[in-house]
């Protein structure tokens, strides 16, 4: 199982008051649900939450508040991933390896969450969290249902999605609900002064870029990624109307590339930004070195839409559980939307 060194306790979460106060609360009145989900964009911190529960239900000097107290051994273990009450599953390979990009969640990962759980818990709670659930092969799902709906006693489950559209209504039905927010534009922009030295005006770029997520921002920051941004966006924007020709190039370059998920989001926020300038919100532009494109924009506001939609719809057909042909797919979005209004 996955051993992760970023636990903490929830008063270290950034942002997310509304949702921790929920679970809290749940925590102080001994109502905490058998089963949650917990659902909100990639990055913004719903695994590290995840983890803050389990600390919190297995602290040996929990906090007034329902925290835990972060340097108890139990704490301790939590921290390093090794505590005999945390059970973590992943995507995976068909070996079994850890696999983010393109993996899934097999049956033979219930069957080892299902042995784990079924023996009895000596102190606390045995808390499974379950990463990407919207990762999980029909079968998988479909065997983990009665585990779900009934974990073994002292034991519960959090499902962590940022597609819960895609989980079965049968897996829904069973968890209670927790919807996560992306971080306020104020409290990520701080944290990136603060905690990453980022002078005030690369800050709320960086910000405005990674659209509440703290991953994302961190992403952003990686080396290349800017240049990334504007490389991918010069090549969109050189298609003229109508060039079929270079819109199927282009399909083919991406389709090749390792970082087609990051690519697309770029693609996505072009069209986002052209819609919310059309709309006079030209502080929320991301793409504001690319401003002078927008001006000669004359597509309706539904239209612009229409494509940021188009780009997401191919974006989850490439990725698991779909894994439609990159190259075709990436060739239908680009013929129906490239070069029409760049």
């Amino acid at each position: 199982m996955l051993k992760s060194k970023s636990q903490m306790p929830f008063k270290d979460i950034l942002g997310h008051t509304r949702e921790i106060e929920i679970i809290k609360g749940a925590i102080l009145n001994k109502r905490v649900a058998h089963a949650y989900l917990f659902s909100g964009p990639e990055g913004i911190g719903k695994k590290k939450t995840a983890l803050a529960l389990a600390s919190a239900l297995n602290c040996r000097s929990p906090q007034d508040d329902g925290d835990s107290c972060g340097s108890c051994p139990d704490c301790q273990r939590m921290e390093r991933g090794n505590h005999a009450n945390l059970v973590q599953v992943w995507p995976a390979d068909k070996e079994g390896n850890r696999d983010d990009e393109a993996g899934l969640i097999r049956v033979n990962q219930i069957r080892e969450i299902q042995n784990a759980v079924k023996y009895r818990v000596e102190g606390g709670a045995r808390v499974v969290i379950v990463d990407s659930a919207e990762r999980f092969m029909a079968q998988a799902a479909n065997a983990f249902l009665k585990t779900l709906e009934e974990p073994p006693a002292g034991s519960m489950i959090i499902l962590i999605t940022s597609r819960s559209s895609e989980l079965l209504p049968t897996v829904l039905s069973r968890c209670q609900r927790v919807n996560f927010r992306p971080l306020p534009s104020a409290a990520l922009r701080s944290f990136l002064i603060d905690e990453k030295g980022l002078p005030t005006e690369e800050a709320a770029s960086v910000t405005k870029a990674a659209g509440g997520s703290i991953s994302a921002a961190l992403r952003y920051l990686e080396a290349g990624a800017d240049e990334k941004r504007k490389e991918v966006l010069m090549r969109l924007l050189a298609i003229a109307p109508g060039d079929a020709d270079e819109a199927i190039k282009l399909a083919e370059e991406l389709s090749k590339r390792d970082d087609i998920d990051e690519v697309l989001e770029f693609i996505k926020g072009w069209y986002r930004d052209m819609a919310v300038y059309m709309e006079g919100a030209k502080e929320l532009v991301v793409n504001s070195d690319f401003a002078n494109r927008f001006e000669v924009n004359d597509r309706e506001y539904k239209e612009l839409w229409n494509c940021f939609s188009m780009v997401e719809e191919a974006k989850r057909s490439i990725m698991p559980p779909r894994y439609a042909n990159k190259q075709l797919t990436l060739e239908a979005l680009f013929l129906s939307i490239a070069g029409r209004f760049h």
